[in-house]
């Protein structure tokens, strides 16, 4: 698979929301309640269900990473369970990693959501370093302005260091496209709409 045409089918269903439209239709008219992880249970398999309408692509949610690459074992670093990852169907090769995050001003959030970029990061390592795609989508409420994004998003091309010492580098971009989006929630936490889709990078 192509890695231009899969970001291709995968930023047209974010604005288009054909899949979004006709299987999660709590997200884009019914509402959703916010409660516990309900947003986020929503989110990571809407990710995982676009990968499924994609031929030649299978995908699964909340699949533990096993570390290809010994430099990047567990001992090492730690254990990563992404949101979404995406497979080529006919040589198991991974494709694409996401991760689907909650945006507030907290700094418990905050650090949450340097958390998942670090975690996505780590398993495109764990993966070997070769996948066509890392997705990132953080939601938000309406007018909640994502302070500092960018030093986190930095991230994907800087690399970090483990609280070990270990260095972790940065993605290869020549291999790998960085995609990021923020999803927009609209309405009251008893019946939240998330159906506008905005790409940050």
């Amino acid at each position: 698979m192509d890695k231009f045409q899969l970001k291709s089918l995968v930023i047209n269903e974010f604005n288009q929301g054909n899949i979004r439209r006709n299987y999660f239709p709590m997200l884009t008219n019914q509402g959703i309640r916010d409660y516990s992880e309900s947003v986020h249970s929503a989110g990571l398999n809407y990710l995982t269900e676009i990968g499924r309408h994609i031929e030649g692509v299978t995908s699964l949610s909340e699949f533990p990473i096993y570390p290809v690459e010994i430099q990047y074992s567990h001992n090492l670093t730690r254990e990563v369970r992404s949101d979404s990852l995406w497979f080529e169907l006919d040589t198991g090769r991974p494709l694409l990693v996401a991760e689907f995050e909650r945006f507030d001003k907290s700094k418990l959030k905050h650090d949450k959501l340097g958390e998942k970029i670090e975690n996505l990061l780590l398993a495109y390592h764990q993966l070997g370093g070769e996948l066509a795609i890392i997705l990132f989508v953080y939601w938000s409420y309406q007018g909640a302005v994502p302070n500092h994004i960018e030093k986190y998003l930095k991230t994907f091309d800087e690399g970090f260091s483990l609280a070990n010492g270990k260095y972790i580098p940065g993605v290869n971009s020549h291999q790998t496209e960085c995609i990021v989006f923020q999803a927009i929630a609209k309405g009251v936490k008893e019946k939240l709409i998330i159906n506008e889709w905005i790409q940050v990078r």
